[in-house]
């Protein structure tokens, strides 16, 4: 068996993890969509040894040292974790990431779903246009993005579909699509099998919906994955209920202090190291 992780955020935990697991001889993937919690911090004043420090500063000091250490950084949102005979299949991004054991330091979610939209997820509700946009070819699709950053996206499927395109928060639009008014209200499956989606303003039927965001909601990367109250669940060595998948911080539930995420992470690197250990004595 291979010895690589995955972790996915940038924050006090993965970065804790990834450093121990480096010394184990353990290659480590830092995986992260942008700026961290920590990195919007105006001041920390209670962490050990680094007082009075910006969050900016202590996540810079977090990531040279990471990258002495032979950590690997890549940018990217991660869409979806599928578990295969070897390990784990990761879509970032539009790219697919292969890793041995996964770590989610995903931090605390902040992610508002639509009513409707976790139960069509698959059934006419997607969140990667490259992955899914193809299948609905010379179809009507509705696109709801957060933010600019997705006009990549809505091009592709303009190109290939007719796209009505919403605002989930006010930002300027693509060009090549229809823009939408009225809040949203509600996604529903039709007998007919499209998606009816609902806003304030009227109701409109399509064959798919995207939803682009910069964050997925655990339930939808990795469906199996057990939850208590949006946080995910562990035992005392950081292990989830899916073998090979760990967790640390403050994705895990309160408190929310950094020296608690850094002691996680540590704890989650010890148990993925013994976790290769006994795969290789099978």
């Amino acid at each position: 068996m291979g010895k690589h992780v995955l972790i996915i955020g940038a924050g006090p935990a993965g970065v804790s993890a990834a450093l121990t697991l480096r010394m184990r001889n353990i290659d480590a993937t830092i995986l992260h969509s942008g700026k961290t919690a920590l990195g919007k911090a105006h001041r920390v004043d209670n962490y050990p040894g680094m007082p009075r420090v910006s969050g900016e500063e202590m996540e810079s000091a977090f990531r040279s040292q990471c990258e002495e250490a032979g950590v690997v950084y890549r940018t990217g949102l991660a869409r979806m974790i599928q578990k295969t005979r070897r390990g784990f299949m990761v879509l970032a991004g539009e790219e697919i990431l292969n890793a041995d054991a996964v770590l989610l330091c995903t931090g605390i979610g902040r992610l508002s779903l639509i009513n409707g939209e976790e139960a069509l997820v698959g059934r006419g509700v997607s969140y990667c246009a490259t992955c899914d946009g193809m299948l609905y070819r010379g179809g009507k699709v509705a696109v709801i993005a957060q933010d600019a950053s997705f006009h990549e996206d809505a091009a592709f499927l303009s190109g290939i579909c007719s796209v009505d395109y919403y605002l989930e928060r006010k930002h300027e639009p693509p060009q090549n699509v229809t823009v939408c008014e009225g809040k949203i209200v509600k996604l529903a499956a039709q007998e007919d099998g499209k998606v009816l989606l609902s806003t304030d303003r009227g109701e409109n039927a399509y064959d798919c919906v995207f939803i682009l965001r910069p964050a997925v909601a655990l339930s939808q990367l990795l469906p199996s994955l057990e939850l208590n109250d949006n946080a995910i669940r562990t035992d005392e060595r950081m292990r989830t209920n899916v073998e090979g998948v760990f967790a640390a911080g403050d994705v895990t539930g309160a408190p929310y202090q950094i020296a608690r995420a850094v002691g996680q992470g540590n704890t989650a690197a010890l148990s993925i190291a013994s976790y290769f250990a006994d795969k290789e004595k099978e």
